[in-house]
């Protein structure tokens, strides 16, 4: 038998992912011709299975060593720095294979993936742009150029991109997954529930759609399925217990000091379904354990940021998306929250010019329109106040506190049967929304209503007893 056919025998067992007997095969092969690259690289590329991407490496660098326009071998190994947080190095290694092969999908491919990981999303989308000219019916490179429109907050290109993947494949749960978030995101609760309903019915063990229909079930105030959707997450995180615990006092016992891929996200998830429950004390120490574990997260400080907003903590809460922004200076939400803090305590120029940041950040982002609205409203500026609660009204047309802050301008400007049908339909979408029953009160009495606007105030005392629910305003990320 010769090498190439010994090589091969090798190759089929790692395609049947017996990684182990196909290292021992290539290792018989190397040690017959310690000079041929193709060895060293299949050797690697089994290492790369197994999660062993430093030994990977090695095998990879050694293939280059030996061959050094294996293109192949470069972005293998760049592939192998990504897994290991070396993007410098991945980087590298994907230039290089690019030019080597500047008209290979995978090189632009690999590249863009590792642009998504250091949000550089404008650049992730001109990589994968190349490869859909390239290999233009790829439906992964419509998956990920449309998870990079959705981090561009561009929902609408997102949406397109992941149709078109859907279209090429109909049974990827990872597309349905990011599809429901860019409809979570418009606010299509309806559309989003369907997405991720059928990325669980696809795979089952996909713990990422079980967080992400926990959120939005938080958002549709079914609070039950939220929490069991979050525990079906941590019951695929490997390194947790078999029995997991149900509470979320259990919960947090089982997750301290138990370190595991996904932890931190998950500790998000689940500070941000304590918040929602009104556990502000539990949701603090989720992000104080997550920010421990890695605090290099700047979306884990925004969160915090608005429970202690909500908390009236607006230092503290300022400190942290001051936080957030410093670790992502693109990070458009922090921007808007701080501004709505500074506009809060009377910064209004100082709100006013982190607001202007996000919308350069990102346009789209309807509750810096609401933040901003509310600004100009201070400044008595009513018009342009308006203007901005319509804007954020064409993106986020269900947005109940949207709704409700356009009712009580309008009311302001004479402008009583306006001001009445915004603050019915918040209530419509939001019925244990409180200040909206206060801001209707207050119309039904200017109106002559006073047994309805009795019964207003009535629901705002029936509310307040048992209240749970965070702040209307609160962003999820």
């Amino acid at each position: 038998m010769t090498a190439k056919d010994l090589l091969n025998q090798g190759v089929d067992l790692a395609r049947r992912q017996d990684c182990l007997g196909a290292i021992t095969i290539f290792n018989t092969v190397i040690e017959s011709l310690p000079n041929y690259a193709k060895a060293y690289f299949n050797r690697g590329c089994a290492h790369y299975a197994m999660g062993d991407y430093a030994v990977a490496i090695e095998d990879f660098s050694w293939a280059i060593h030996l061959a050094p326009d294996y293109a192949s071998a470069y972005l293998n190994r760049g592939n192998a720095q990504r897994k290991l947080g070396h993007t410098d190095a991945a980087l590298e290694d994907f230039e290089h294979g690019i030019q080597l092969t500047p008209l290979s999908t995978r090189g632009y491919c690999n590249r863009g993936l590792l642009r998504l990981d250091v949000g550089n999303y404008a650049g992730a989308v001109r990589d994968f742009d190349y490869a859909l000219r390239l290999q233009p019916h790829f439906p992964r490179g419509y998956l990920w150029r449309g998870v990079a429109w959705l981090r561009c907050g561009d929902f609408k290109r997102a949406i397109n991109d992941l149709n078109r993947a859907l279209a090429l494949n109909p049974h990827c749960a990872k597309t349905y997954n990011q599809r429901g978030l860019a409809y979570f995101y418009q606010v299509d609760y309806r559309q989003a529930l369907a997405d991720f309903n059928q990325a669980v019915d696809l795979d089952k063990d996909l713990a990422d759609a079980y967080n992400n229909r926990a959120t939005l079930r938080t958002e549709m105030g079914d609070y039950a399925g939220a929490m069991a959707d979050y525990c079906e997450a941590l019951h695929l995180n490997p390194a947790l217990p078999e029995a997991y615990p149900q509470t979320l006092k259990q919960l947090h016992n089982a997750l301290h000091d138990s370190p595991a891929p996904g932890k931190l996200s998950l500790l998000n998830n689940r500070g941000n379904t304590r918040a929602t429950l009104g556990d502000s004390g539990g949701a603090l120490n989720d992000y104080a354990e997550a920010l421990r574990l890695d605090p290099n997260h700047a979306y884990v400080y925004n969160n915090r940021g608005l429970v202690r907003l909500y908390l009236h903590n607006y230092e503290m809460a300022a400190t942290d998306f001051s936080e957030a922004i410093k670790l992502n200076p693109q990070f458009a939400e922090a921007f808007s929250n701080r501004g709505g803090i500074r506009q809060h305590l009377g910064n209004l120029e100082g709100a006013l010019q982190d607001i202007n940041q996000a919308l350069d950040l990102n346009p789209s982002l309807a509750n810096a329109y609401v933040h901003r609205g509310r600004i100009h409203v201070d400044l008595k500026n009513y018009m342009k106040a308006m203007a901005d609660f319509n804007k954020a009204l064409t993106l986020q047309p269900d947005a109940a506190h949207t709704l409700n802050e356009r009712s009580v301008l309008r009311f302001r400007l004479n402008d009583t049967e306006g001001a009445l049908a915004d603050v019915n339909r918040a209530l419509e979408l939001q019925p244990q929304f409180s200040d909206a029953y206060i801001n209707r009160s207050l119309i039904r009495f200017d109106r002559g209503d006073r047994s309805g606007a009795f019964s207003d105030l009535d629901s705002v005392m029936s509310l307040h007893h048992q209240r749970t629910s965070r702040p209307d305003d609160r962003a999820i990320a």
